[in-house]
Formats: structure tokens, C-alpha cells, sequence
């Protein structure tokens, strides 16, 4: 029996079908949007991987550095530097869209003026040390955006996803099932008038032949 409380007429039948045609439509729309969000998400997984390991790798690097700068020069020396290091640092932002998807783009600058430093008192660790932190802060901003990107494709696959099994598995077949009892309906109904249109012809032939006879 249909799920669809509709009675079995001609419009209706062209209704149904219109919209199973729309729903059909739309489910290869939304499947398409999901294979091409999925690759993207695999992509965007890799990077964030990818992001995460050598952020790590870096930062590591970058407190090495710092611990070769305090041997060399002291924390009390470092301290008494650290105001001349002049660096501003902003962090600019963009977007772009994968199917409709807002995506982050992350940036981060640097605005500095070197050496900061009288030559006596300069360490080729403080330039390493500000080198490799500078290099971390750039990652960062690439790994920022690599799992910001990776949440919001998450969500929307999942949305997607959902949609086209709503589709392929509650929508599609319910409007299958209404078009087929509706036409089964008028088929029904058509035989009935068939049938009843030979008897009223078969009445009038044997009333016609009484009359003559």
C-alpha cells in the first residue's frame, strides 16, 4: 500500500512522477557532491597529517636552538636582548569554496627590521633560534587551516550524506511505490469502465434486437 495518502488520478500520477524525476535528480547531484567532498577530504587528511608531524618536527628544532642560545649566552642575557628584537608578526585570513563549502586560508607575516643587535653581542643562535620559531608560526598557520578545513569538509560529508541515503532510501522508494499504486489504481479503474462499457453495448445490441424482432 502507498505511504502516501493521495488518490489515484491522471494529475496526480504526472505530480508523482515529476517529483520522483526531481528526486532522482537531486540524489545524483548529491552523490556527485559527496564523492568529489570525499576526495577532498582524503586530501585534506593527509595534509593535516602531514602539518601536524613536521610542526612538531620544527618546534622541536626551534627549542634546540634555544637551548644552544641559554648555553651560550644565559637566560639573564637573553632577557636583557629579547626587547631588541623587533618583529611583528599578523596573521591574514581568505577563504575558498569546495562545493559550497567555505574553506580557511591562512597566512601569517612577518614585519621585522635585522640585525637587532650590536655585532659584540650577537650569537649566530639568536639569529637560528629566531629563524626556526619564525618557521613554526608559519606551520602553525598551515596546520590551522589544514584542520579547520578538515572540520568543516567533515561536517558537510556527513550532511551529504545523509541527504543522498534519505533520498535513495526513504524518498525514492516511498514516491515508487505511490506511482505504482496509483497506476495500478487506474489501470484498475479502467478496466472496470472497460468492462462496464461492453455490458451497457451488449444491453443496447440485445434491446436493439428485440426491437426488431
Amino acid at each position: 500500500m502507498a505511504k502516501y495518502e493521495i488518490a489515484p488520478t491522471k494529475s496526480n500520477m504526472m505530480k508523482i512522477k515529476r517529483e520522483l524525476g526531481f528526486a532522482r535528480e537531486g540524489w545524483e547531484l548529491l552523490d556527485q557532491k559527496r564523492q568529489i567532498l570525499v576526495v577532498e577530504l582524503m586530501g585534506l587528511i593527509d595534509r593535516a597529517v602531514e602539518a601536524q608531524r613536521e610542526t612538531e618536527k620544527r618546534l622541536g628544532e626551534a627549542f634546540e636552538a634555544l637551548d644552544q642560545l641559554t648555553l651560550r649566552m644565559g637566560r639573564r642575557e637573553i632577557t636583557l636582548t629579547a626587547p631588541a628584537v623587533n618583529i611583528k608578526s599578523d596573521i591574514s585570513f581568505s577563504q575558498r569554496r569546495v562545493m559550497g563549502v567555505s574553506l580557511p586560508r591562512v597566512k601569517v607575516n612577518f614585519r621585522d627590521n635585522p640585525p637587532y643587535f650590536a655585532a659584540p653581542e650577537s650569537s649566530i643562535w639568536i639569529d637560528e633560534t629566531i629563524k626556526r620559531f619564525r618557521e613554526v608560526l608559519h606551520l602553525l598557520g598551515d596546520l590551522s587551516e589544514a584542520r579547520i578545513s578538515l572540520m568543516r569538509l567533515s561536517r558537510e560529508v556527513s550532511k551529504t550524506i545523509r541527504r543522498v541515503n534519505a533520498l535513495e532510501k526513504i524518498f525514492i522508494p516511498d514516491y515508487k511505490e505511490t506511482l505504482g499504486y496509483i497506476e495500478m489504481a487506474l489501470e484498475e479503474s479502467e478496466r472496470e469502465a472497460f468492462f462496464v462499457l461492453k455490458l451497457v453495448k451488449d444491453r443496447i445490441s440485445r434491446r436493439k434486437g428485440e426491437v426488431n424482432g
